[in-house]
């Protein structure tokens, strides 16, 4: 240490490559006199006592840990600054706190990763210092003494950005800017795992991800998102009226941190980045923001891919992390073909290019035990037996696989299939084929809701809806997938723009086969929530939904007599709306379909239904700007207001008076007119318009 004619104090530390460098520090207010360097506190004295200079402690190799040499000179150059700060900081400068000693003592000892973005559980609600997220600069805040120790919970893990607790007075942009308090964090991990895991989104193991968030291995953006996700499902006090908020504000905290922490020229993104934008994709994509969404669904495929997540896992993982390695590709996978489920979005995912093993079987992979499972092209091409397929989530892949190719066909509007759909070369014929084989490994036709709870009940009589929520999920992508495949409206739309002559009976059959697995999905969906199943894939809307809709076009086009009695179709539409409604609690996507479910008039689309063969007329051109806002997931997402069409009025009847379809539906008998809503407050009539915005409905959701 040497003093400079300008009133500096240098020290010289020891850099990454052994050489000396000086850091200095200005001297204070006092001049003409030279500061003594303050001594080390009682935790951190050991070091100094016997006079050994700093520069000969044992430091990790520079060849192995250069970040964290660099940090240690930065914490150096930094304390020099600090140490000469005013009187008003002079009480926790100058005993520069024992935890923040501490911490700097365990940088040196412990072989620990000195990442800026992982965070330890233990310590959020602590205060000790933190280094800034912006210039990496430390910020010593007083907290409370307490002893260093080994156990995993004491270990350090940089990351967060730690501050005081915000009061309740804080406008909550602040306050839930950070972490929340420990007990909180704990409480939306339980709530995550318990309603929004295998939901159907499997991305890791539960005592693993525990087991890592106490150590401080989990990144923060993949904790904010967790904690975002959890939100919807939690009913913890902390965030009383502000959950959708907080929601917000860990989301968007969470996508900050990818990409100021990980999509940097120094940072590569890793598992848990991929991770972390496909859960956040689904919640911009089901709150209504499906530009964003759909841009993090591309994002999380690209991430995957650069990390060969397609491709069978190495064996230098341990058997947890392959098959959470797995999962999560599958996860994206999963989201990636549900959300094309739309016009112009078609999926980014081939199955050719999937060539690593299907989800191990869910017991399995909590105890972290190999299962070897057989791919996805071995399923596709019957070479795989069923015992090879893996568990339900496996199962789900499957159906997925399906959906995708029933979008791909119905929904995009592809014309390289010049073949027509009753050809048995066609594309339309080759997904039946396919539909054939999911039903097969799905055993759809001998397997019931009862069976599935049955073969999923715990010892302790309870029911382990986390396996055996994909079970269920599978059957219900299988019965949308004849949904689509059959939709009468797009096949018209199809052989519209063909010469061929539509075979007798082909479009009734395909009407009669649409209504029959709309039917089977609501009674699956209804029959598994009564059943102790809760409802909680954001998926079930849009599905419930299509199948609604397609219900009320076969009442509407006279052909219910010949499909199914006219109150079991009442029935089932009743079913739908309590669906939507129930899951429009918890996602405002749902609460979105309900309302459009209510609105949409099936006599503007059931006049297109001629099952006559040789008619010839022509669609009415302003069909399908009715058609895709009940049937393309992101317009559904999006908005509630639909396209102007030449739809009766909403006082009068959904069907024909002699139908007597749908008397129960009453929202409210004492609201007139019928087509708005009662402000209960004020009396007043509000009448839906065009211009009709989910706002202005969130008083009665």
């Amino acid at each position: 240490m040497a003093t400079s004619p300008q009133g500096e104090v240098h020290v010289r530390t020891a850099s990454p490559t052994g050489e000396w460098t000086e850091s200095s520090a200005r001297r204070g207010s006092m001049s003409g006199a030279i500061r003594r360097i303050r001594q080390a506190c009682t935790h951190c004295r050991p070091y100094t006592s016997q006079g050994t200079a700093f520069a000969s402690a044992k430091l990790p190799s520079s060849e192995l840990h250069p970040e964290l040499l660099k940090r240690i000179n930065q914490i150096e150059s930094q304390l020099a600054l600090l140490s000469d700060q005013g009187s008003a900081n002079s009480r926790s400068v100058t005993n520069h706190s024992p935890a923040f000693c501490c911490e700097w003592k365990n940088l040196l000892t412990l072989n620990l990763r000195p990442s800026m973005n992982y965070v330890a559980l233990d310590r959020m609600s602590q205060s000790p210092p933190t280094l800034n997220s912006e210039n990496r600069s430390i910020n010593v805040v007083p907290g409370p003494r307490r002893a260093s120790s080994s156990s995993p919970q004491r270990r350090l893990s940089q990351g967060a950005t730690y501050k005081p607790e915000s009061n309740s007075d804080s406008p909550d942009a602040v306050r839930f800017s950070t972490l929340p308090p420990h007990s909180v964090v704990q409480s939306l991990v339980d709530t995550y795992f318990q309603h929004a895991y295998n939901q159907p989104y499997s991305y890791f193991q539960e005592e693993s991800f525990r087991e890592k968030l106490a150590y401080g291995l989990l990144p923060k953006c993949l904790i904010f998102a967790v904690l975002a996700s959890a939100l919807r499902f939690s009913d913890n006090p902390y965030f009383k009226w502000a959950k959708q908020q907080a929601t917000e504000a860990y989301a968007r905290e969470a996508w900050l941190s990818v990409l100021n922490d990980h999509m940097t020229a120094e940072n590569c993104p890793n598992v848990h980045v991929a991770q972390t934008t496909n859960i956040l994709a689904i919640i911009d994509f089901t709150a209504g923001r499906t530009s964003s969404g759909w841009l993090k669904i591309g994002l999380a495929v690209r991430i995957a891919q650069d990390l060969e997540l397609m491709e069978e896992p190495s064996g230098t993982f341990s058997i947890v992390e392959q098959e959470e390695r797995r999962r999560t590709f599958w996860s994206i996978y999963l989201l990636d073909k549900l959300v094309s489920c739309g016009r112009s979005r078609p999926p980014a995912i081939s199955d050719e290019d999937c060539r690593l093993s299907l989800p191990c079987d869910e017991q399995a992979f909590r105890q972290g035990s190999l299962q070897k499972t057989a791919t996805l092209y071995q399923v596709s091409n019957w070479t795989a037996d069923s015992d090879r397929i893996g568990g339900n989530f496996a199962l789900t892949i499957l159906a997925a696989s399906a959906l995708g190719r029933c979008a791909r066909y119905v929904l995009h509007q592809r014309d390289a299939d010049e073949l027509a759909p009753w050809d048995q070369r066609s594309e339309f014929a080759s997904i039946n084929t396919y539909l054939l084989l999911v039903s097969h490994h799905l055993r759809i036709e001998s397997t019931s809701v009862g069976d599935i709870a049955q073969a999923h009940t715990k010892p302790d009589g309870s029911l382990d809806y986390q396996d055996a929520a994909h079970a269920v999920f599978s059957f219900a992508v299988f019965h949308l997938c004849y949904c689509l495949l059959n939709h009468p409206i797009l096949l018209r739309l199809r052989v519209q723009k063909m010469s061929y002559r539509v075979p007798s009976n082909f479009l009734r059959k395909c009407l009669h086969t649409s209504c029959e697995h709309a039917s089977n999905a609501i009674e699956l969906v209804h029959k598994a929530s009564a059943a102790g199943f809760p409802i909680r894939p954001s998926f079930y809307a849009y599905a419930t939904t299509v199948a609604g809709s397609i219900i009320m076009m076969a009442v509407r086009s006279g052909e219910q007599s010949s499909i199914q009695m006219a109150s079991e179709l009442q029935e089932k539409n009743q079913q739908a709306l309590m669906i939507l409604e129930e899951m429009g609690r918890v996602w405002e996507h749902a609460s979105k379909m309900h309302i459009q479910l209510l609105l949409f008039d099936a006599s503007d689309v059931a006049s297109a239904i001629n099952l006559d063969a040789n008619a010839t007329a022509d669609l009415n051109p302003g069909l399908e700007e009715v058609l895709w806002p009940i049937v393309d997931y992101g317009l559904m997402c999006g908005s509630l207001a639909g396209p102007k069409s030449s739809a009766k009025p909403l006082q009068q009847s959904l069907f024909d008076d002699d139908a007597n379809c749908f008397p129960t539906i009453d929202l409210n008998e004492d609201i007139e007119p019928i087509g708005g809503f009662m402000d209960p407050g004020t009396g007043a009539d509000h009448l839906i318009t065009s211009e009709f915005s989910m706002s202005n409905l969130e008083y009665i959701i």
